[in-house]
């Protein structure tokens, strides 16, 4: 399969409709129990139901019952499992099968996940198509059109351009079906392919294609709100050959978030990539984007609210001291740790240009703001949470009815603080926005 940035952008594996496993690949396996290597034939699959994960479904003939039985009964072990000659790391889920017939199936959970399933680090790669689950249903910022029988499909597309990488990022006909039936069922499904490439069309290593699908990783999950991973990537030669395949699942469930990206201004995207990459491309900075990002999934997420107030925070004070202390040098670390945390909020709001006033949308907190004489957010939110990472305080428990204002205000200003350190300059989804309608957004305050 050969593609090309002029040719039609399709997924590298048969993907069904969200929640069916998907076949991956097949060859030989070899495990090895007690010293002796046992061979049969192996299949990988994507399984989705009931929790993504990539396992390997394994056939063998010969295996004495001396060997399988006592695996059986969890006495012995396997010691290694390889796919194609390849060591694969994970565990066992089951062996079965007949024992007296010496034959066995085995289920291998692959961990890690990602794994290289073809190539290497030093694969020289032209291209690499990645598969995305779960991502906003967007408005590209051009369309095309494919038919399928008397159907016609708008394809929406968006380009996004660094000075390392050039990304297309496709919607499919199956699209807007498969994300109704998310909506419907949950779980997991393709909701759009995409295609990376050097700017320049020069090759690129399979070191190199790892790290920027961490990259995409993350910024892709900072846009849709929940982890939202590019998975199953192929890498191909200049001749349309398969050389490099990273075998992954997605790790998120579907399920409604609220994040700074509009999927009715995809230009966004396009807007916000280059300085994220910029970042990502700093040892200091691919730390703290991977920390940050990961801190704000897990309350962006929440079940919890409470819990998603003192993660927030976390994320901004990490933010705080890597820009003002480290890349701005406002501040020296000694200085720093001696901030009150509401001041560590105020020199980096300050010093990007975000307001440091209780936003008006937030009525209750507005009006608490008066009662305790809270001078601004800075002060409102590291009261809040004062209040809940120490018992002896003696507000604790007296803030609930405006946990939900805290914990968006926490997000809507670590989202600000991300886009404005990456160089963003474009519109945004205000999740402080009193209607939040798709589509409405608004200019970043720095650029007002």
């Amino acid at each position: 399969m050969g593609i090309n940035m002029a040719e039609s952008l399709t997924p590298a594996f048969q993907f069904g409709e969200p929640n069916k496993s998907v076949f991956i690949a097949k060859d030989t396996v070899a495990i090895e129990i007690d010293g002796s290597t046992y061979i049969g034939n192996g299949e990988v699959r994507l399984d989705l139901i009931p929790q993504a994960a990539v396992h390997i479904y394994s056939e063998f003939q010969g295996i004495p019952p001396s060997v399988s039985l006592p695996i059986f009964l969890g006495q012995k072990e396997i010691t290694s499992f390889a796919f194609c000659g390849k060591r694969v790391d994970g565990f066992s889920l089951g062996l079965g099968g007949e024992v007296q017939k010496q034959e066995a199936v085995l289920k291998w959970l692959l961990e890690p996940d990602p794994m290289v399933g073809r190539g290497n680090e030093s694969t020289a790669i032209q291209q690499l198509v990645f598969h995305l689950f779960n991502f906003k249903d967007f408005i590209g910022i051009r369309r095309s059109s494919e038919q399928r029988g008397s159907t016609l499909y708008y394809i929406e597309h968006v380009e996004f351009v660094s000075d390392s990488w050039r990304v297309e990022l496709r919607s499919l006909m199956e699209t807007r079906d498969n994300i109704k039936k998310l909506n419907a069922e949950g779980g997991y499904g393709l909701t759009h392919v995409g295609l990376l490439k050097k700017p320049d069309g020069a090759t690129f290593a399979g070191k190199d294609a790892e790290e920027a699908l961490q990259a995409l990783k993350l910024f892709f999950s900072f846009a849709r709100g929940i982890w939202c991973n590019p998975i199953c990537a192929v890498g191909f030669d200049a001749s349309g050959n398969r050389i490099w395949e990273s075998w992954s699942s997605p790790e998120a469930a579907w399920h409604s978030a609220f994040s700074w990206f509009d999927p009715h201004h995809s230009e966004q995207l396009a807007g916000l990539f280059p300085g994220f990459i910029a970042k990502w491309n700093h040892e200091d900075w691919r730390e703290v984007l991977t920390e940050v990002i990961y801190w704000y999934q897990n309350s962006n997420s929440s079940r919890g609210i409470d819990a998603g107030i003192i993660l927030t925070q976390a994320a901004i004070e990490r933010l705080s001291y890597e820009y003002t202390v480290k890349d701005r040098k406002l501040i020296e670390a000694n200085g720093f740790r001696d901030l009150r945390a509401s001041d560590k909020f105020r020199l980096l709001f300050s010093s990007l240009g975000i307001p440091i006033d209780i936003p008006n949308s937030l009525p209750e907190m507005t009006k608490l703001a008066k009662q305790f004489k809270w001078i601004d957010s800075p002060h409102a939110l590291t009261e809040i949470r004062n209040s809940l990472v120490h018992p002896e305080n003696k507000w604790c428990g007296n803030y609930f009815d405006i946990y939900s204002e805290a914990w968006n205000l926490g997000l809507w200003y670590l989202e600000l603080a991300l886009l404005r350190i990456c160089g963003y300059s474009g519109s945004y989804s205000n999740r402080l926005a009193s209607t939040r309608w798709v589509g409405t957004v608004e200019e970043v305050p720095w650029q007002r």
